[in-house]
């Protein structure tokens, strides 16, 4: 499958989807599957002309924040996202957004089904906030063996020849207009399964469509879950971020790009109390005295991996609950 080896390397894999965009002799093929799509949308039109879609990616991917998202959390949200609540509503509003443009790089794919009941799988989501809506591009994975699109590239081309025409290919692009019900979708939300057909140039397929209607509103239902908590997990977590090299900044620069950070979501690390396995350990005794008030204050480590972490810790009461809270003033001699 498409990996990293570390969180910044994801920068690379922008970028190189950036010069996809920008050169790639097969670039023509998904801007003529995707174009019709893009003309259809309303938000997809700028003063009622509409995008050229491999522009406008190479706008947006260009200025894009990146966020590398961690398996666990992936695993944690992907599972519940049938069950778990995000908002009290089910509308996406811009408040919603964790930034204008952000990039999603999933350490691992999420599978979904398409309209007609395909399994894919989505590697990458780019999220741009544009006129009255939020528009969604979704990329899989091509060398993902479950991804039942990448086998039908793999019997045409040869799985190498396939990965080489791009790594991320484009699979979806869908506008999230402000205050349009995205949770809790019913069949009815969809268009029915003839204009379905139709819309993607495929109207000889309609008992496809028909067939796989129950399963792609679930599917879709999921994913959106699975984006707007995963937005909400970034806001309320404290993400980490890890700056490029050296080398690496070299070839941004020589790319020209803007990128130059990855933010890291990953789950966060349970506190627990050191196990005592010494039989000859005796507990230290500390003779509390009072109770006093701790500031909010940054804490900095190394973690296992080797990665830089920083937090916040929040203010809080420091000492046993039964015995008394000293409040102290703080005094400042300032000298010349």
């Amino acid at each position: 499958m498409a990996t990293v080896y570390r969180p910044i390397d994801v920068l690379e894999k922008q970028v190189d989807l950036v010069r996809w965009w920008t050169s790639s002799q097969y670039r023509h093929g998904f801007i003529e599957t995707f174009q019709d799509m893009i003309n259809k949308y309303a938000s997809m039109k700028n003063l009622d002309v509409p995008r050229e879609i491999d522009k406008y990616l190479i706008s947006r991917l260009d200025t894009a924040e990146t966020f590398y998202v961690r398996s666990p959390i992936i695993a944690r949200l992907w599972d519940f996202t049938d069950v778990y609540e995000t908002h009290e509503h089910e509308v996406v509003l811009p408040q919603d957004l964790p930034c204008e443009r952000g990039f999603f790089y999933l350490e691992r794919p999420i599978h979904t089904l398409d309209a007609r009941g395909r399994v894919t799988s989505i590697k990458a989501i780019l999220w741009s906030e544009e006129r009255e809506a939020v528009i969604l591009s979704e990329f899989s994975d091509a060398s993902d063996e479950l991804d039942e699109i990448s086998q039908m590239t793999f019997a045409q081309f040869g799985k190498q020849e396939a990965i080489s025409i791009c790594e991320l290919p484009l699979m979806h692009i869908v506008p999230w207009r402000w205050g349009r019900k995205v949770q809790n979708l019913t069949d009815e939300d969809f268009s029915n399964p003839e204009e379905l057909a139709d819309f993607h140039g495929e109207a000889g397929d309609l008992e496809t469509y028909k067939k796989f209607q129950g399963s792609y509103t679930f599917s879709v239902n999921r994913f959106n879950a699975f984006v707007i908590s995963l937005w909400e997990f970034v806001q309320e977590q404290i993400p980490f971020r890890i700056s490029a090299d050296r080398p690496m900044l070299r070839r941004l620069k020589r790319a020209h790009s803007p990128l130059k950070d990855v933010t890291v979501i990953d789950l966060r690390p349970v506190d627990r109390p050191p196990q005592i396995t010494d039989p000859d350990h005796v507990p230290q005794f500390v003779p509390w005295s009072h109770r006093w008030r701790v500031r909010e204050h940054r804490r900095r480590w190394i973690d296992k991996h080797g990665n830089y972490r920083e937090t916040t810790v929040s203010a809080h009461i420091k000492g046993p609950d039964h015995l008394q809270l000293i409040e102290k003033d703080r005094i400042f001699n300032v000298r010349k």
